[in-house]
């Protein structure tokens, strides 16, 4: 596997960071079984129709090796969710996460609840099916 210097950009403290890692890609196998978790919603937003918004969840701990994806179909009357972010930014597969926050666009205009379901994610033990190269910061 060839390996890339790869720019990583992300949040630390709200500013932004950037730093330079030396990555490779690699293999995985996901697992037929999986878990569903619930997205619930642990504030109140108003959105408008094609919107595209932030929205902190209640927290979800993702252990390590497992991939999150969120469901294809829509809990939510108002918002669909596209993607989840965790608590403290990027972070490798290989590390327990925390789930905190949901990115939404509003199907149509309203207010999403404090304890609405937004949605489920899909969470899949996943096994490397080579051994993966660590990133390495290089600055």
């Amino acid at each position: 596997m060839s390996t890339k210097t790869i720019q990583l950009v992300s949040r630390t403290n709200g500013e932004l960071t950037s730093r330079k890692i030396l990555a490779a890609p690699y293999e995985f196998t996901i697992a037929t079984r999986a878990k569903w978790e619930m997205m619930i919603a642990a504030e109140d937003v108003t959105i408008q129709t094609g919107e595209f918004k932030r929205i902190t969840l209640e927290e979800i701990h993702l252990p390590r090796d497992m991939l999150a994806i969120p469901c294809a179909f829509s809990h939510h009357a108002i918002v669909s969710v596209l993607k989840v972010g965790a608590k403290c930014g990027n972070a490798p597969v290989e590390k327990d996460r925390i789930i905190k926050y949901a990115y939404i666009i509003g199907q149509e205009s309203g207010t999403v609840k404090s304890g609405d379901l937004l949605g489920v994610l899909n969470i899949f033990p996943i096994m490397f099916t080579r051994e993966a190269k660590i990133p390495v910061a290089i600055e």
